[in-house]
C-alpha cells in the first residue's frame, strides 16, 4: 500500500487512502502476468511524504512501476537487493536509500519506492506490473490471489452507502489460457460467467 514515511509497514492500515483498483490478469498455464492501477488520495489536510510498498516473494518479479501525481511522473529503476545495497554504499548521501536498507529486515521481501510529497486532497495513480509463478493445486488448477495488503479497507469507504457502490471501485478482469484447456473458474466474489474465446476452450475470460 501507500504509507507515510515514519509509519511501520506492518501497521493495520495504510496511511494514505486507496480509492480505486483496476487489475488485468493474464494466466497462461501456471504463470500470471498482472497489470494493475491503484489510485490513492491524501484526504488529510497536511502533506505526506509517501512510500509505496508491495509484498513480493521468490515467485514474483516486478518489471514495471510508475506513479503519476498531476504533471509529475515517477518511474522506478529496478535493482536486485545486492545491487541496491551496493548503490546505497556508493551514494551515502542518499537518505532514502539508507532508510530502505535500515528497515529491510523489518519489512521482509518487498518492493519499495519513495514517491515524494503528496499534498492534501491530491491523488496519485500507481501502475504496477509483475509476473508471478502460480503453485499447482489439487486437480491441476492454478490459484491466483491479489495481495490482501492492496485491498481498500472498509473504513476508507465510510462515505459510500452500500457494498454495491463500493464494488464499483474494484475491477478485476482475468484472461485464462492453457494448451490443456480451461475447464472452469472459481472466484470468491461476484463475477461474470466464464466466456470461452475459441471452440477448443483453450482461452477464456471472466
Amino acid at each position: 500500500g501507500l504509507f507515510q514515511r515514519g509509519t511501520w509497514f506492518f501497521s493495520s492500515h495504510p496511511e494514505v487512502e486507496l480509492e480505486a483498483v483496476t487489475v488485468h490478469v493474464t494466466i497462461q498455464d501456471f504463470v500470471a502476468d498482472v497489470v494493475s492501477e491503484l489510485v490513492f488520495c491524501n484526504r488529510q489536510q497536511v502533506s505526506k511524504e509517501t512510500m509505496f510498498i508491495f509484498p513480493v516473494d521468490s515467485d514474483t518479479v516486478v518489471h514495471t512501476f510508475y506513479a503519476t501525481m498531476g504533471d509529475t511522473r515517477i518511474e522506478a529503476m529496478l535493482w536486485e537487493k545486492e545491487e541496491a545495497q551496493q548503490l546505497c554504499k556508493a551514494t551515502s548521501d542518499m537518505e532514502n536509500l539508507r532508510y530502505l536498507q535500515n528497515q529491510w529486515d523489518l519489512w521482509g521481501p518487498v518492493f519499495a519506492c519513495f514517491l515524494g510529497t503528496l499534498p492534501p486532497n491530491r491523488e496519485v495513480a500507481i501502475s504496477l506490473c509483475y509476473v508471478q509463478e502460480l503453485s499447482l493445486k489439487p486437480g491441476g488448477a492454478a490459484q491466483f490471489c491479489w495481495p490482501h495488503e492492496l485491498f481498500p479497507q472498509r473504513k476508507y469507504f465510510s462515505r459510500i452507502s452500500s457494498e454495491e457502490e463500493m464494488s464499483k471501485n474494484l475491477h478485476f478482469s482475468i484472461c485464462l489460457k492453457s494448451v490443456h484447456g480451461v475447464s472452469h473458474v472459481t472466484v470468491n466474489s461476484s463475477h461474470t460467467p466464464l466466456q470461452y474465446k475459441d471452440p477448443d476452450q483453450m482461452s477464456a475470460e471472466v
